[in-house]
């Protein structure tokens, strides 16, 4: 990954998106809903891909869950009553319906469909959701904040004395998410409650003080230094956020973890003991990798646009110097594309200085140049961050595949 500019010369998420073709702003889709190019999905999806095996080996269980539900479903946990004004409702005949600004209520109605045991016990759902929230429009920008967008969701459900184990493991798999995308300079903040904001949390003292205690008792044994913030917590319970400032200095949240005391209750959640008697489970809202679009959002302006390899939307791009060795690039990039790496091809007669600066510009990691010396010699001319080196063939792919294979 090739170092970001001087901080006078950094760019905005935004800035890098339009620059290298990853993203669209339009008003007539309107604010705070950009348009994934090919580009900008390519590494949306492969952030996508990462997570979700890298979960499913961890044992979640995905689900698909509804975009939109009736307001039944989010007065029961009190989403309706606390983020009413964050969230898009209409009118279907005489029901009210929104689209969803979470997905813990439809995984917890899929626990809820037939009778569980503790020997079950810890379920952990996840899934890849588009969730929705009206923003104010002053505080949308780029891929930093939108009214739509996805987020590697999962809820674990567990008995009360599971949950320090779990919540270990979640923060695991989050330590594990930051080291692979290089995300470092970022802080942990302790987010409780204010007893004295009646409006926004759930009346609970006592859940608040015990699960409060849990979840510092929890960071001081795995010794995470973290800030603490009163009245940033969720309804429902306290939370560990994961926080960044972007490159204009805004704090942000990047990951999420929280505790749920309230809603196995208000969704009457319910599992058999090894008493046989029915006992009330835990719940872990995590997200893992976070929202994703501000997590590319993030990469981006850290790395300034050169995403390490297997992130980039096109890996490789074949440059010929001639037009007599058209063929030659053809063949390479046949065999380059149907080995799965990402390539494109540029054999415009044009001089072969500009191709070469143009990739550059695009911020594409390995530029190929094929002449007639590459041709009768079976090696390549492969340009990276600004130097030439002469590789034969099948060694360039072998190491490709390696720096792909560890993330680099």
């Amino acid at each position: 990954m090739k170092k970001a500019e001087s901080k006078k010369s950094l760019k905005s998420n935004a800035e890098l998106g339009k620059e290298l073709d990853l993203f669209v702003v339009s008003e007539i889709v309107g604010s705070g809903l950009p348009l994934l190019t090919p580009k900008g999905t390519t590494i949306k999806r492969e952030i996508e891909r990462f997570i979700t095996d890298e979960e499913i080996k961890r044992g979640y269980q995905y689900t698909s869950t509804p975009i939109m539900a009736k307001s039944d479903l989010y007065k029961i946990s009190g989403h309706w009553q606390h983020y009413k004004d964050l969230m898009f409702s209409f009118k279907v005949g005489d029901e009210t319906f929104a689209l969803r600004p979470m997905t813990c209520p439809f995984q917890f109605i899929i626990y809820k469909s037939k009778p569980r045991s503790y020997k079950e016990l810890p379920i952990k759902y996840a899934e890849i959701s588009s969730l929705f929230r009206n923003e104010k429009s002053g505080e949308l920008m780029g891929l930093t904040r939108l009214r739509q967008f996805t987020l590697a969701d999962a809820h674990i459900i567990c008995k009360p004395k599971q949950l320090e184990e779990e919540f270990k493991k979640v923060l695991d798999l989050v330590q594990y998410v930051m080291k692979t995308l290089k995300i470092n300079d970022v802080w942990y903040r302790f987010s409780k409650w204010d007893p004295k904001n009646k409006e926004k949390y759930i009346d609970n003292p006592k859940a608040w003080e015990e699960s409060q205690e849990s979840l510092k008792k929890i960071l001081d044994i795995l010794k995470i230094k973290y800030i603490e913030a009163d009245n940033e917590a969720a309804f429902y319970g306290p939370k560990l956020d994961i926080q960044y400032k972007n490159i204009f200095g805004k704090e942000d949240t990047l990951i999420t973890m929280q505790i749920d005391f309230a809603l196995p209750e208000r969704y009457d959640m319910t599992y058999m003991d090894e008493n046989n008697k029915q006992a009330r489970p835990m719940i872990i809202h995590r997200s893992s990798v976070g929202c994703i679009e501000r997590t590319i959002a993030y990469l981006l302006e850290k790395t300034q646009g050169y995403l390490p390899l297997w992130l980039s939307p096109i890996q490789a791009r074949i440059i010929n110097f001639a037009d007599r060795n058209n063929k030659s690039c053809e063949k390479l990039y046949e065999e380059l594309n149907q080995l799965g790496f990402r390539v494109d091809i540029d054999l415009k007669s044009e001089p072969i200085g500009g191709k070469i600066k143009q990739a550059e510009m695009e911020k594409i990691p390995y530029i190929i140049v094929i002449g007639d010396k590459e041709e009768k010699s079976d090696m390549l001319a492969v340009r990276s961050q600004g130097k030439v080196t002469q590789v034969k063939k099948q060694d360039f792919i072998k190491q490709i595949e390696k720096e792909i294979k560890e993330r680099r």
